[in-house]
């Protein structure tokens, strides 16, 4: 007798549960959805605030000419690290709505998101059973990292959608082959690929892993079809990767990302782990590692090792940016969640086959529904817990108080974007002491301080300081303005050293 799935016994309450996970899903995050995009990594949300903005108002001529040039240069000035997507829909509904409202990519991201979870539903679903499904959902929905991550401006939320959808296609190209699958697969695949070149890590690992243990390697070199996925997979980003490196400048984003020293280091694997335990849960990965094993095909767990080899990897090629920028671990919430998909579905076919009433089984899911919960009410504390709507009025004052067609160096937060955004004054940046020992780490040229100020300050009119424990930190700068220059304003939180002097 076929073994019975616990949502079988009532579809009413497998669509119930779906329907209520994704509300809520949604629900958490649009909580706080006015906020100043500054609660999660500021200086990348900022990047993609600025390259919209600029993108909206280059397109119209109603606004004041002081702010036009102000955005355009803004926008100018932002390297092309990969396609601006996201940044043109933003701008386009700046556009439509007639005003420049940063929320509204709050709430892209987040749709983004929780398409992502529906198809992952699906994919799960169609490897394990509906109870699969729903848990690896519910995971992915509710894991609160995830929550925060996945309601920011960055091109990541739509990469992880479309990298699940991908994943999702070349799953129904392999159970049933035919050119309509394969276009569809590789379509999906070469859009991931395209938001973010880092997504072809999760998806190379997995259909090649799958494509050898399910066909071997000459019934591979063999399949047109297959060949076929590869190029619609690699077409559009090795297009734009080649328009990039002769119209864009796009050569010196690939300077400074691997660094073989770090993968020596044990103290590093001791890092990257913390970094997964801060993401899913160290007790999350050991289960979907577990998980992995516990798929039934062959193929499935073929599939499911070569997304696991192809995130290794992918922290391999990016060592330095896995300890540093947390949101590179963004594609193993759903890699985890889907590993999860075949114990859940285990478990719940246990409890299916005791037949229990239809009020125990409103108990299981009550069970399930306290865990999510105790997820919504951590993510609801974490954004509660910092409110930034103080610091677009400040930044804006500032602004005021800066001669706009000055020649400004700044020691300031998120590399002087923020105080671009809200305050319309764009600076040259002065490096903080990260980013000195990252300039260094990457084999810059050596130079005495004394050489690397008359650098950095050629030609420039004022120097300002926003952040100040920082400032006292950089003892030499320190000693360097304050005996050297004269102070032309000093407020709260800021001084401006007039370097003409």
């Amino acid at each position: 007798m076929k073994n019975k799935n616990f949502f079988d016994q009532s579809p009413t309450l497998l669509w119930a549960t779906f329907v209520i996970i994704f509300i809520l899903g949604f629900g958490i995050r649009l909580y706080d959805l006015t906020d100043p995009p500054l609660d999660f990594h500021s200086t990348r949300q900022l990047y993609s605030a600025l390259i919209a903005r600029g993108l909206h108002y280059r397109n119209i001529d109603s606004a004041p000419a002081w702010q036009r040039e102000a955005a355009i240069e803004a926008l100018e000035s932002k390297a092309v690290i990969e396609p601006r997507i996201f940044e043109t829909l933003v701008s386009l509904t700046y556009r439509i709505i007639g005003r420049e409202v940063i929320w509204v990519a709050r709430i892209y991201s987040s749709i983004f998101w929780i398409v992502g979870g529906a198809v992952l539903y699906f994919l799960a679903r169609d490897l394990t059973s509906p109870d699969g499904g729903i848990i690896a959902a519910a995971f992915y929905l509710f894991v609160p990292f995830g929550a925060i991550a996945s309601r920011s401006f960055q091109p990541d939320p739509l990469m992880i959608m479309w990298l699940v959808i991908a994943w999702w296609a070349f799953l129904r190209w392999h159970r049933s082959p035919s050119w309509k699958t394969a276009i569809s697969a590789g379509l999906a695949a070469g859009i991931a690929i395209l938001v973010k070149s880092v997504a072809v890590f999760m998806l190379l690992g997995g259909m090649a892993a799958l494509i050898l243990a399910d066909r071997g390697l000459k019934n591979a070199i063999r399949d047109v079809q297959i060949w076929a996925i590869a190029a619609l997979s690699a077409l559009p980003a090795a297009a734009f990767t080649f328009y990039g490196l002769f119209a864009l400048e796009m050569s010196s984003q690939f300077q400074g990302r691997f660094f073989p020293e770090l993968l020596t280091d044990p103290a590093h694997y001791v890092r990257w782990a913390g970094e997964i335990a801060s993401v899913v849960g160290f007790s999350g990965m050991i289960f979907g590692l577990v998980g992995v094993f516990a798929f039934e095909k062959r193929p499935q767990r073929a599939f499911l090792m070569g997304l696991w080899a192809g995130y290794v990897t992918y922290g391999l090629f990016f060592p330095y940016h896995f300890l540093t920028h947390n949101y590179y671990h963004l594609p193993l919430i759903p890699l985890v969640a889907l590993s999860l998909s075949p114990l859940a579905a285990a478990v719940f076919r246990k409890i299916a086959a005791l037949d229990l009433s239809l009020f125990l089984r409103l108990a299981v899911i009550g069970v399930l529904g306290l865990g999510a919960a105790i997820q919504l009410w951590d993510i609801r504390v974490t954004l509660a817990r910092e409110d930034y709507r103080h610091e677009p009025a400040y930044w804006a004052a500032l602004g005021e108080q800066l001669d706009r067609d000055a020649e400004i160096i700044a020691l300031t937060q998120d590399y002087g974007d923020r105080l671009a955004y809200y305050g319309w004054v764009n600076t040259t940046n002065w490096p903080e002491s990260k980013a000195m020992a990252y300039r260094q780490l990457r084999g810059g040229e050596e130079m005495s301080f004394d050489e690397w100020f008359a650098n950095r300050t050629e030609n420039m009119d004022y120097f300002l300081v926003t952040r100040l424990k920082e400032f006292d930190r950089q003892a030499k700068l320190h000693a360097n303005l304050t005996e050297e220059y004269p102070v032309v304003i000093e407020g709260e939180g800021y001084i401006l050293f007039d370097l003409r002097a």
